[in-house]
């Protein structure tokens, strides 16, 4: 074999070997990327049901003073 062609082998594995460990890290990552995120969800849903819950409540009692402003209205025009 010739020199060039014994370079550009020891190049071809040394960026092979560079993409490998790129790529193992990468995975890695997202699958602590993945780990975190169902996590964050596991922590945040029932906070979020609360949220969602008390702002049902809110609307349901606007709504209840709405109709209340609106009767007391309609009476006060008799």
């Amino acid at each position: 074999m010739s020199v060039p062609a014994v370079v550009w082998l020891a190049v071809g594995l040394a960026t092979a070997l560079i993409l490998v460990a790129l790529v193992v890290g990468l995975v890695r990552q997202v699958r602590l990327l993945a780990e975190s995120l169902a996590q964050f969800q596991k922590e945040v849903r029932p906070l979020l049901e609360e949220m969602r819950a008390d702002a049902e409540r809110a609307q349901e009692h606007a709504e209840r003073l709405r109709q209340t402003e609106l009767s007391q209205a309609r009476r006060s025009r008799r």
